[in-house]
């Protein structure tokens, strides 16, 4: 009775989730009921009160997103895609490549895949429009781009700090054992795209013509910007504790900085090196507009934690009510035991489960994040460190993937609206590259299993 009633209610779930009634709302009803199941209704309050309070999920993911505004409001973002896209501007067929690479580059910088392709779209698709490409063949270049998983190389990438929270396994060593698949499942999807768009005969001879954005000379104050985007992913790599090159720091924290620690440092040096661009733009004089320029760096940072509050930390709090639920009746115990004594079905099934979901819901994290919750902890208490990391990281990817091949997603909607694609026509090119990565992934954890 209790299992089938648990099954009506997932697949209640995803259908209600599919038809856009607000996941969150529909994860923590769905978490009440489960839980009802098993007499322990109240229980749900009890885990939305601890979801509320992590911490260790809370920082990171916050602070990242605080940083992104701020970089989207100096404008460190558009340098930095200004500064990657100049070596290729003329190369015509490798802005494919080169355009799902800055996208990429700048997906770790800004983990929003809409903010990341609201950042290189205005530069990328007019340049692959002068060299002849077709709309949608630069929108699913930005979107595979934007959206294939380079935000799993952000230290506060909410699939990347769910993964350390669930085994204990520091959030450097997560990147680090995620940066071989990740890469791998982009490549493969650049090369599947560019067979599709060979095939379709629309890659261009040609070079670009006319004047873009791209071809403003760069000034050392602009290079510096540019530079400061992907500033936190490059400290995060660089001060971990086995490296100790600064030793000083590594005395005040043994365990490795913390992601909070420098995002905030990193603002800092963002209101240092834009304060002199704002200050000869206002023309208020040094206090007044150095005053202002700092003071609208605060604002858009607890702005930016104030919209990754509302977006995603309500989606992993919902997640963590859902799970609960699926936990009190026993489902998560389940499913664990199933994929703990058979790891070839886990890594076919991680990545598969949440790219399902992303197709569906329309998001990566939620799907990602409630996997590595759900089924991590368990596999890492029972010691398999190593397969639940590898399972979290294919979930992940998994569910980026699933996320660039749903119609319902936001960055799917917007790289149509700023390249003029519509979504059919993106689906036609970006689902094949989708899948062949997708395979990669799945059969990357099977080998090195």
């Amino acid at each position: 009775m209790i299992f089938t009633a648990t099954i009506i209610i997932v697949v209640a779930a995803i259908i209600l989730i599919a038809r856009r009634v607000d996941a969150r709302l529909v994860l923590i009803v769905a978490g009440v009921l489960l839980a009802g199941l098993a007499g322990t209704p109240a229980r749900i309050l009890d885990v939305f009160q601890n979801a509320v309070g992590r911490g260790d999920i809370i920082g990171p993911i916050c602070t990242a997103m605080g940083y992104a505004f701020v970089l989207r409001h100096t404008g460190c973002d558009t340098q930095m895609v200004r500064l990657l896209i100049r070596p290729v501007r003329d190369l015509s067929w490798a802005l494919v490549p080169a355009g799902v690479a800055i996208g990429f580059v700048t997906n770790m910088a800004i983990t929003s895949q809409t903010a990341a392709a609201a950042a290189v779209g205005p530069i990328l698709v007019p340049l692959m429009l002068a060299a002849g490409f077709t709309a949608p063949a630069a929108g699913a270049t930005l979107l595979i781009g934007c959206s294939v998983g380079g935000n799993l190389f952000n230290p506060g990438e909410p699939d990347i700090v769910a993964v350390k929270g669930a085994t204990g396994v520091s959030i450097a060593d997560v990147i680090a054992s995620a940066t071989v698949p990740t890469l791998l499942a982009a490549a493969v999807a650049i090369c599947v795209l560019l067979l599709v768009l060979s095939r379709r005969g629309i890659l261009p001879a040609r070079r670009a013509s006319g004047q873009h954005p791209a071809d403003t000379p760069l000034t050392l104050h602009d290079a510096v910007r540019a530079v400061l985007a992907p500033l936190p992913v490059i400290l995060l790599l660089l001060l971990q504790p086995r490296w100790n090159l600064v030793p000083a720091l590594q005395q005040i924290w043994p365990n490795g900085i913390a992601v909070s620690a420098i995002m905030l440092v990193c603002t800092a040096l963002v209101m240092v090196f834009t304060a002199g661009r704002t200050m000869r733009v206002t023309g208020d004089g040094e206090s007044g507009g150095l005053g202002r320029h700092v003071s609208q760096i605060t604002v858009e940072f607890f702005k930016g934690m104030g919209h990754a509050f509302t977006t995603v930390i309500s989606v992993i709090i919902a997640a963590t009510c859902f799970l609960a639920g699926l936990e009190s009746v026993g489902a998560i115990r389940a499913f664990t035991g199933l994929i703990s004594s058979n790891p070839d079905v886990a890594h076919v099934m991680s990545p598969m489960i949440t790219g399902v979901l992303a197709v569906i819901s329309g998001s990566g994290t939620a799907p990602s994040v409630a996997f590595s919750q759900g089924v991590l902890p368990a596999l890492a208490a029972g010691g398999q460190l190593s397969l639940a990391v590898m399972l979290g990281i294919s979930g992940a990817i998994g569910a980026s993937l699933g996320r660039t091949t749903s119609p319902v997603s936001a960055v799917m909607h917007f790289t149509g609206s700023i390249s003029g694609a519509t979504i059919p026509e993106l689906l036609r090119l970006v689902w094949l590259p989708m899948v062949a990565a997708l395979l990669s992934t799945i059969l990357y954890g099977l080998v090195s299993s």
